[in-house]
């Protein structure tokens, strides 16, 4: 008898291979043997995405607490606690040994609509934390954390004198550094550059997708459902230092009702970007206003960017966030407003909005 040719071999290993295989997937129906389950193609891929979220989150973190440590360079000797070493994971986040604790606390500072807990303390898990998983990554690492809480549509001014008391009563002989989001940013640069501080000092300004330049989006809500109107904010806010400067400066033009227009003599008039508001629709809308809307308009915060300047003795940072917002996400509409006006944003802040001092990245 002959022997077998190359291709007679080949052709029986992948017949005794598919035989192998064929037997293998049976035998569990047969009994013969348990089913070993195994990972599908789509288990491998799910299992990749969420190594690359958690590492991502690690990344985010630790430019987090960077930015910390880059106001205490100059003290770096001395206001640095040891490393501390966590393996506690929160929402993603793992925190590691490399990280090192700033000595000075941190104080987080929320944004428009904001809190610290809502829910009744008796029944901690129907709480609602605003900053959830935040606060316990930051103490895995050694840091000192307070969460303050201010009234969450009140005016800048109100929600600035509130942080200041919250920080003169805890912050006493601290010297501290402000976390803040959104609307929390533009509290903490008021009280920082406005209302001297007796029983603390701030080391640092972080912001998180604060306006620091105004929303776009806040700008349209204005123009067309009539809420967040600086002129009428200026009358009833006469203690503001916005207003205050704004009264002036529409003193010395000699006129009135023109918002910043009045802040430079040679700016030419403004053209209105909207038809008269109907008003039916003013009286609609007009329980909603509050005076944080106008707080975040493009007006008010080009005035009060020109009477807040920063202070030399405070490290100032930023974040932004920039995505794609699905047309099924509730934040597609002002999304598409402010891409339009301003470019890349996150559905509330646009990406030039939130940059402010040394700015961290998205």
């Amino acid at each position: 008898m002959s022997a077998p040719t190359a291709s007679t071999l080949s052709h029986f290993r992948k017949r005794l291979v598919s035989a192998l295989s064929a037997a293998a997937s049976a035998a569990p129906r047969l009994g013969f043997a348990p089913a070993i389950p195994r990972a599908t193609a789509q288990d491998q891929l799910d299992a990749r995405d969420r190594k690359l979220k958690q590492a991502e989150r690690l990344a985010v973190l630790k430019d987090f607490i960077a930015g910390f440590s880059a106001s205490n360079t100059a003290n770096a000797s001395t206001n640095v606690d040891p490393v501390v070493d966590s393996r506690k994971s929160h929402l993603g986040y793992r925190t590691a040994a490399v990280y090192r604790a700033p000595r000075d606390p941190i104080v987080l500072c929320h944004g428009l609509f904001g809190f610290d807990v809502l829910g009744p303390e008796t029944m901690p898990w129907l709480q609602i934390r605003y900053w959830k998983g935040i606060v316990e990554a930051l103490r895995d690492i050694g840091c000192k954390v307070y969460v303050s809480k201010v009234g969450s549509v009140a005016s800048l001014r109100t929600r600035a004198h509130e942080l200041h008391s919250y920080l003169e009563a805890n912050g006493k002989g601290q010297r501290i550094n402000l976390v803040a989001h959104s609307m929390g940013g533009l509290d903490c640069r008021y009280v920082i550059s406005h209302m001297p501080a007796a029983n603390y000092q701030v080391n640092s300004l972080t912001t998180i997708a604060t306006p620091h330049r105004g929303s776009t989006f806040m700008d349209w809500v204005s123009e067309s459902v009539g809420v967040g109107h600086l002129n009428d904010y200026v009358k009833r806010q006469v203690d503001d230092v916005v207003c205050g400067f704004l009264a002036k400066a529409e003193k010395k033009a000699g006129v009135s009702g023109v918002g910043t227009q009045a802040m430079d003599l040679a700016a030419p008039p403004r053209t209105p970007t909207s038809q008269p508001i109907n008003p039916v629709i003013r009286a609609m809308f007009a329980p909603l206003d509050a005076p944080a809307f106008t707080n975040l308009t493009t007006s008010y915060c080009e005035a009060f960017n020109r009477v807040t300047p920063d202070r030399p003795d405070v490290h100032y940072a930023s974040y932004a966030a920039v995505t794609d917002v699905s047309v099924l996400a509730p934040l597609y509409f002002p999304y598409r407003i402010i891409r339009a006006r301003e470019g890349e944003n996150d559905g509330l802040v646009s990406l030039t909005s939130a940059r402010w001092g040394q700015f961290m990245g998205t």
